[in-house]
């Protein structure tokens, strides 16, 4: 079975990055993006109704999106039994340590800083995929 991440970002331009980030990290398993926190949490709700198992394994979210914005998206997964458990990394080119804490208390697994280096992204990208991407073997 495919392991989903899903990532939403406003921005055309970051998402395409984080796109190829994956790429060429060989990540083979499915991506989706979303414009917005909005957006997700539409296509979330219809997958719980439709096809449980089409979950994401990770969800990677911006924090400053419109509509519904990232911490808003986190407090709407964790308050949910049925999303309480798919880990949420924020990527957000926010330093503040006050919106790192707050996502963290808020259930966030990661709070990283968007890097400035295409590099630096790929690398973030491997650790993701060896932290949430991996196959558990019985």
């Amino acid at each position: 079975m495919e392991k989903l991440f899903w990532i939403a970002d406003d921005d055309p331009d970051d998402r395409m990055i984080i796109n190829d980030a994956f790429s060429e990290s060989a990540y083979c398993d499915q991506l989706a993006f979303f414009e917005d926190g909005e957006q997700l949490l539409q296509t979330l709700k219809k997958k719980l109704a439709t096809a449980p198992s089409t979950v994401p394994a990770l969800l990677i979210l911006d924090l400053n999106m419109p509509k519904v914005n990232g911490v808003e998206v986190l407090q709407s997964i964790k308050k949910n039994k049925s999303t309480s458990g798919i880990p949420v990394v924020i990527l957000s080119t926010s330093k503040s340590e006050r919106d790192k804490e707050k996502a963290i208390k808020l259930g966030a697994n990661e709070f990283i800083t968007k890097p400035i280096s295409f590099d630096m992204m790929v690398e973030i990208t491997r650790n993701l995929i060896e932290k949430y991407g991996k196959y558990e073997t019985s």
